[in-house]
Order: structure tokens, then C-alpha cells, then sequence
């Protein structure tokens, strides 16, 4: 109740220092490599090979795989010379929840397809973060590491003691995984609930390249990194459109690359995040040095960073891309409770048609004010070389009363079609060559 969630405010500290980092405190040189297995095209045939198509997994075509496929990945993962799972061109496989292992590369050729099991308990419980709060919920279709040892006593913000962390993880091979889950959205459970496996549920992978990949039908957020470091997400086909079925969600993540993918989603199309409320500012790390570039984006709430903030989210930059019906080119959002912030965001040559243009916004969901350490911040903002054809709105930017949105640049926006504007708690440092300008905020 609320008594027991004002108990948890006062323990907190009442200015957190910014957020830390997963793996080690180092900002790496864009665009990053991603895993070591991952650096050539043909980096999947070194170390050992287990084709589940052959003995002595003997795979059946249009049949549930579930056991070869784990056993597949015991006998090729964690290995020194690294080992590739095959799902060679031709197969259907069906699966249950998967748990990835390091040095592994798990391979669907062109042709092949991995489909999501509709069998609930496919899906086995597990200790997580789900919805950027860490608690036990089902299992995603393919994971990264898992929680070996809880703590004792439980503490509620994470209750995990140690995870079997991972480095060196591919996801790749031209196929197509399908995670089938519309299910988790219209019977097995509501369809707002944190509960629903994510598709891609990557936590503590230092190294991870997800590339080459037809994405389909998840159950809940699409592509996780979570805790993890040096990531790499490029040329895949992301479609999607359930409830809350974001496209690519870095989230406590430092170190990640987007690139050259395309999304059609049922929610934001990226989604840039860094932990949820107490939980989240507990857990305090951060998701840092994010660069998006030459993605396309379709259908999909927005190119978005936030509402979970909480670890801060800071230097982040989408620029290169082009835009045909999303909701919004630029997008971040956060709201009292989460704390933490967003600092040092570049948005940078973005052009097509969207249904508004910038969305700045404290108030996501309104909350009554609570402590400073719960109060977010929004800062440092540059939006620069935007051609866009808008529907219904050209700008928004919602400070608190408490908390103004400072540092913003607008430098060569070009808007055309709505010029609709709402500002409040607003600070614009400079305006350049912009089209139609600001008539709201203050300079």
C-alpha cells in the first residue's frame, strides 16, 4: 500500500549520483563492433557447428524443438572456440523459451523460420526485468543470462544475487523468428500486463549482435537489451502490432547501435530506456551512448526515448533516418515517480510524414509531485535538420512546475502542415532557421 511504497522513497538517497554502467565504465567509439563472433559474415562456421536438423538432434520439420534446440545450445555454448546453432534453410521449428549461453551463435538461415510455441508453459516463470521493473514473469522467446541466486534477505528493487552473465552473442542468418504471440494479448492475460514475455529478453550480454533478422509478432516489447554493453541491432525487418509491442527498447544499456533496420509497430518503433520508478532508481544504471541512424520507420508510437528514465538516459543520438506514418519523429517522455532523467540528445536529419513532430514532455502520465529524487529531468536537447509533413501537431514541450525542460536547440526544423504548439515549463537556449518558430516557452 502507500505506506509501504513511502517507506521505500525514505530509504532512498536523496540526490542518487547518475547512473552507473552494466559492464565496465568505458564509452566506446560509434558505430561499435558488437559481438566478437559477429566481425565477418562468415564468423558463425569458427568453433563448433550443431546443426539441429541433423544427428543428434534430428530436428523435425513443422514440429515442436524445443529439447533439441536447448541441447543444441548446451552443446555449442560457453565454448572457448565459440559454437553456432543452425536452423538450416527450409526448417519450421516451433520453440519454447530459449536461454542463450556466451561465445554462441544462434543462426536462421534465409528460408528458415523459428516460431514462438503458443503452449503457455512454454513459457516458464522467471526472475527478470520486465516492463523496466524487476520481478518474476514468463520467459521470453529467445534470453540472455538467468538469475542463479536469489537474495536473502529479498530486498523488492532486485532480488537477484548473481546472474550467469553473458559476452559474445550473435542473433542472425537472413530467417525469419516469429514469436507467434498475439495469444499473450488476447487470452492468456491483459493486455496491459508486465507479466507477457518479451520476444528478445536480453539481460547482461557484454557483446551482442542481432542483425540480418525478420522479426514478427511478439507477445509484448520486441527487442530487449537489457544491462548489457557493446550491442548491435542492424538490418533486421521488425513488424509488429500488438499492445505495447515496441520495436527495439535499449534499456540500462550502454554502448548500442541501431542501424539500417525497419519498424512497423503496434507501439514506439525505438524506445530508449533505463529502469521505472523505485526499482529502477535502485537499480540505478544508465543507458548511455545510443546511436540510431538509417532506420525507417512506419507505423509506430514514436522514435522515443523514455518513459522509464529513472537510471538516466544521456548522449544519444538518431539522425539519417526516414519517417512514413509514424505518430511522432521525435519523442521523449518521462513523469513524476520515475526520476532520473534525459541529458545530451541529438535528433538529427529526419525527414518523411508523421502525424506530429516533437513531443518533450515531464508529464507522460500525471502524478501528484512527490520527493526531488522521484522528480525527473529533461535537458540538453538538440533537434537539428528536420523536413516533416505533419497531420496534427508540430510541437509539444511539458515541463513541471518543479522541473523546467531546459537546453533545447532548434537548428533548420522545417514543419510542414500542422503548426499547432503547446508549451509549458519550457526553455528554448536557441532557435536557427526554423520554420514555423517556437510561440511557445520561454528563451
Amino acid at each position: 500500500g502507500q505506506g509501504q511504497q513511502h517507506v521505500k522513497e525514505e530509504q532512498l538517497p536523496q540526490s542518487l549520483p547518475p547512473g552507473r554502467s552494466p559492464f565496465a565504465n568505458v564509452i566506446m567509439q560509434q558505430p561499435v563492433l558488437g559481438a566478437q563472433r559477429a566481425r565477418t559474415d562468415d564468423g558463425w562456421k569458427s568453433g563448433k557447428l550443431c546443426d539441429v536438423s541433423k544427428a543428434p538432434y534430428l530436428a523435425k520439420n513443422n514440429t515442436n524443438a524445443t529439447a533439441m534446440l536447448k541441447q543444441a545450445i548446451e552443446d555449442c555454448g560457453n565454448l572457448a572456440e565459440g559454437g553456432t546453432v543452425l536452423i538450416p534453410q527450409g526448417y519450421v521449428l516451433i520453440t519454447g523459451s530459449l536461454f542463450l549461453l556466451s561465445n554462441l551463435t544462434l543462426r536462421v538461415e534465409s528460408g528458415a523460420t523459428l516460431l514462438g510455441s503458443t503452449i503457455v508453459s512454454d513459457a516458464p516463470m522467471i526472475y527478470t526485468r520486465r516492463g523496466c521493473t524487476m520481478m518474476t514473469a514468463y520467459a521470453g522467446m529467445i534470453n540472455g543470462a538467468q538469475c542463479i541466486r536469489k537474495k536473502n534477505p529479498l530486498v523488492g528493487w532486485d532480488d537477484c544475487a548473481e546472474w550467469n552473465m553473458l559476452e559474445n552473442v550473435v542473433i542472425e542468418g537472413g530467417g525469419t523468428i516469429d514469436a507467434n504471440g498475439e495469444h499473450w494479448y488476447t487470452k492468456e492475460m491483459p493486455k496491459d500486463s508486465d507479466m507477457r514475455p518479451m520476444m528478445f529478453d536480453l539481460l547482461w550480454i557484454d557483446g551482442l549482435t542481432i542483425r540480418d533478422i525478420k522479426i514478427r509478432r511478439p507477445g509484448f516489447w520486441t527487442v530487449h537489451p537489457t544491462f548489457s554493453n557493446n550491442v548491435r541491432v542492424t538490418g533486421n525487418d521488425i513488424l509488429t502490432t500488438g499492445p505495447n509491442t515496441d520495436g527495439c527498447d535499449p534499456d540500462s544499456s550502454w554502448n548500442v547501435y541501431i542501424a539500417k533496420n525497419s519498424f512497423s509497430t503496434g507501439d514506439d518503433c525505438i524506445a530508449i530506456k533505463a529502469g521505472k520508478d523505485w526499482s529502477g532508481r535502485m537499480v540505478n544504471i544508465s543507458t548511455q551512448n545510443v546511436l540510431a541512424e538509417q532506420n525507417y520507420f512506419l507505423k509506430g508510437h514514436g522514435v522515443s526515448i523514455g518513459s522509464e528514465t529513472s537510471g538516466w538516459v544521456r548522449n544519444i543520438t538518431i539522425r539519417d533516418s526516414r519517417l512514413d506514418g509514424t505518430n511522432l519523429a521525435v519523442r521523449i517522455k518521462t513523469m513524476r515517480g520515475r526520476g532520473g532523467g534525459v541529458e545530451d540528445v541529438l535528433y538529427q536529419n529526419l525527414s518523411g510524414k508523421v502525424e506530429g513532430a516533437i513531443q518533450l514532455t515531464l508529464n507522460y502520465h500525471t502524478a501528484p509531485p512527490t520527493n526531488i529524487s522521484a522528480t525527473p529531468t529533461l535537458r540538453n536537447i538538440t533537434i537539428r535538420d528536420l523536413q516533416l509533413e505533419t497531420k496534427s501537431s508540430y510541437l509539444t514541450c511539458d515541463g513541471l512546475s518543479d522541473s523546467t525542460i531546459t537546453g533545447i536547440t532548434l537548428d533548420n526544423v522545417q514543419v510542414q502542415g500542422s503548426s499547432k504548439q503547446d508549451c509549458e515549463d519550457c526553455k528554448f537556449s536557441e532557435v536557427e532557421n526554423t520554420k514555423p518558430k517556437p510561440s511557445c516557452g520561454t528563451f
